[in-house]
């Protein structure tokens, strides 16, 4: 069984120039959400102007349920794709209801006035994106995001199998973006084919199925989200690393662009004994100071193992919710002992954790500086009948030093 849409080894220039794609090959099925990622210049714009035939490819096809799209009749492909383009006019001012009724159109001969079953799509459309209330409004006073869901609802009035959209969320604030999304992902859950082009990673990281990665022409990467999108990927796409963080609210991870190299002061190496986020706070400092930082021992998936990834710090790890093994504390001590300071975060003590004061310990009598962040010191934070507070203050007692917080570290290390 062929899919709904085939794009087959398309290519495409503009009069004689460069081409602008080359060789492109991917297939939709119906009910997709796919989003497309590239940086600017890469045929994004393009390629969903070749999907609506705007434009006609210098090489290749594009197939609609088997059939070239070449062949449709106008009127007849209008019925089946849509496209939101991404200007926004302003200057229209007609009620949205006859802004919407626009999306009519293909359905219409000329002179004929508008049916039962337009007025119908019309409200169906404008009941989908939330427009019915504005319905009467002039078009150009509505808000940048009122505007696109008016813009969509147009779309809709056309009964489309496939939407296509270039850019559908730029220049809307984080409420409207939301709104637009999951509209996007409600139509799909009609049967109706999504494929939009959007700047955000994170927007086809949530709500997409499918992602479509161009660069320079180039398909770099199509599938489902989950398996294409990573920090490889992504910084082969975009030129910049990019770390891929996971969130306790969010279903899919996240991915956050990180900066690219530059000069930093180099002030030394800390190890920093740390759990449960009690780190991040302390790496950020050490990291915009210019120090060198390894951390650990961490459980996977704790906020501090999350952080000191972001920063690219080395850390050793232990499994989820287990306590310090003697792999991981060779691996810390061998570690750990390049460097200059050894730093414990305010952390809670537990016996999952408290081995790691053993190689502070251990540490220390190597000649490395201790410093201990006070709420280290509470009994309210040591849950191992005092275990934890007897290794502190031994720690002490050996010339460690008792800091308030981060700032005075830093004032003792430079």
């Amino acid at each position: 069984m062929r899919p709904y849409l085939e794009v087959s080894e398309v290519s495409f220039a503009y009069r004689d120039g460069e081409e602008v794609l080359s060789n492109i090959s991917f297939t939709l099925e119906r009910g997709d959400f796919v989003g497309v990622l590239g940086p600017n210049g890469s045929g994004k714009t393009t390629l969903l102007h070749l999907m609506a035939r705007l434009l006609v490819p210098r090489k290749g096809a594009i197939f609609l349920e088997g059939r070239d799209i070449q062949t449709f009749p106008r009127s007849a492909l209008a019925r089946k794709i849509a496209v939101v383009f991404q200007e926004i006019p302003g200057n229209i001012n007609l009620p949205c209801l006859d802004v919407v009724m626009m999306g009519r159109i293909p359905y219409l001969s000329r002179f004929q006035k508008e049916t039962k079953v337009d007025e119908e799509a019309v409200h169906w459309a404008m009941e989908v994106t939330a427009t019915l209330p504005f319905a009467e409004e002039p078009f150009s006073e509505l808000s940048g995001g009122e505007r696109q869901r008016v813009l969509i609802a147009r779309a809709l009035a056309q009964k489309p199998e496939l939407l296509l959209l270039d850019e559908p969320t730029s220049h809307l604030d984080v409420a409207h973006e939301l709104e637009i999304l999951e509209i996007l992902k409600n139509l799909t859950a009609m049967g109706i084919t999504v494929c939009a082009i959007f700047h955000d990673v994170n927007c086809v990281a949530q709500f997409c199925g499918k992602a479509l990665l161009l660069k320079a022409g180039y398909l770099l990467r199509f599938g489902q989200v989950t398996e294409v999108l990573s920090e490889e990927s992504l910084e082969e796409l975009f030129g910049v690393p990019f770390a891929e963080v996971a969130h306790p609210f969010a279903m899919r991870s996240l991915f956050v662009p990180l900066q690219g190299p530059r000069a930093r002061p180099q002030r030394g190496w800390v190890h920093l004994i740390c759990g449960g986020g009690s780190g991040v706070p302390v790496m950020r400092l050490l990291y915009e100071a210019g120090f060198t930082v390894s951390v650990g021992v961490v459980n996977q998936f704790d906020s501090d193992a999350e952080m000191a990834r972001y920063l690219g710090f080395q850390t050793v790890l232990e499994k989820p919710f287990s306590p310090v093994g003697e792999e991981a504390m060779r691996e810390t001590l061998a570690l750990a002992r390049s460097a200059d300071y050894v730093v414990i975060a305010p952390t809670f003590w537990g016996w999952g954790n408290v081995r790691n004061l053993d190689l502070a310990l251990a540490l220390q009598k190597e000649g490395k500086r201790v410093f201990v962040f006070s709420d280290a010191l509470r009994e309210d934070h040591d849950y191992t009948g005092g275990e934890a507070q007897k290794k502190l203050r031994i720690l002490l007692e050996d010339g460690g030093l008792v800091v308030d917080h981060a700032r005075a570290l830093l004032r003792h290390m430079v």
